[in-house]
């Protein structure tokens, strides 16, 4: 027991130190900044997987304090941040949840402290981020377009430009929620991919996710995207007030996942009949180059959802 409890606090102890040197290195040296940030939830990982809740706590007070002592005001809630992500990886591994479990648990952690972030700026320090980043995307455009009207363009093409940044700008605006929350899975998705095989290095049984092709969304997802079609239309193209930026990140949300069942389908049917396996990307590929494509991969997600065709093709 005693052998046990010192090699806890030995290993606690070095961790913590790892994670304040990481931290640190990524707060003075913008240059590796990125990569070294993707590997900050590691050290929560190692420790939280192995140990009870309240050594856990207490190894995430250390790290706090640590990034107190090492860092300066600014490292408090990039180490807040981490803390909370690398908790939920590593305590989700110790009860044995599955990998779509923890990922879908972080993603929404990752995405709730964002706003939390968000809001504490606004309320502490009156920066309202999103409007900042708004106003430096329509100066960008203002910008560009004096550049363009230098350039000595046709009147026409100098309008079709003002009114596609313009769309950009309204769509920065609309989708912001839908931005935030892709972010925070797209940002999610790399952690695990990195963190993960580095933790089963050191003897984490980190779990795997299914073949991709074994993906099934609920089918219910049919019938909220239907409806939210149905709003959308009923809206006859308001997008200022809220329910109708309520309904359209919604659509893009319904649009992306159906999108997502329709890849997994085409590489369900490419894995039943043995077709080469580059397919699926191909397919991906080929999609994004010829945009309208993907309205037929949606046409592949609405059938898997709606029709049991894979018990068909398996016969």
């Amino acid at each position: 027991m005693r052998v046990k409890k010192t090699r806890m606090l030995t290993e606690g102890a070095m961790l913590a130190a790892v994670f304040g040197v990481m931290l640190l290195v990524a707060l003075h040296v913008p240059v590796i900044r990125i990569i070294v940030l993707v590997f900050l939830p590691l050290p929560f990982i190692l420790f939280c997987a192995k140990y009870s809740l309240r050594s856990i706590l207490v190894f995430c007070l250390v790290c706090l304090l640590v990034s107190a002592i090492m860092g300066t005001v600014m490292a408090i809630p990039m180490a807040v941040f981490f803390v909370c992500i690398g908790f939920v990886m590593g305590y989700a591994i110790q009860r044995k949840k599955s990998k779509l479990f923890i990922y879908i648990a972080t993603s929404l952690t990752f995405l709730a402290i964002t706003i939390i972030g968000l809001f504490a700026t606004l309320k502490f320090f009156h920066l309202n981020i999103i409007a900042e980043n708004l106003k430096i995307m329509q100066q960008s455009i203002e910008q560009s377009k004096a550049l363009v009207n230098s350039l000595g363009e046709s009147q026409a093409y100098e309008d079709r430009f003002a009114q596609m940044a313009d769309a950009a700008s309204q769509m920065y605006s609309v989708y912001l929620p839908s931005l935030l929350l892709l972010s925070a899975f797209i940002a999610v998705l790399v952690l695990i991919s990195v963190d993960f095989p580095i933790a089963k290095r050191f003897g984490v049984p980190v779990p795997s996710f299914p073949p991709f092709r074994e993906m099934r969304l609920p089918g219910n997802i049919l019938w909220y995207f239907i409806l939210a079609m149905a709003a959308n239309l009923l809206m006859r193209g308001d997008t200022g007030s809220f329910f109708a930026k309520a309904v359209l990140n919604l659509m893009l949300i319904f649009q992306i996942l159906i999108l997502l069942q329709g890849y997994a389908f085409i590489s369900f049917v490419s894995h039943e009949k043995k077709w080469p396996k580059g397919l699926l990307a191909f397919a991906v590929i080929l999609s994004i180059i010829f945009s309208p494509l993907l309205y037929l991969v949606m046409i592949f997600g609405i059938m898997d959802l709606g029709f049991d065709f894979r018990r068909m093709i398996q016969k």
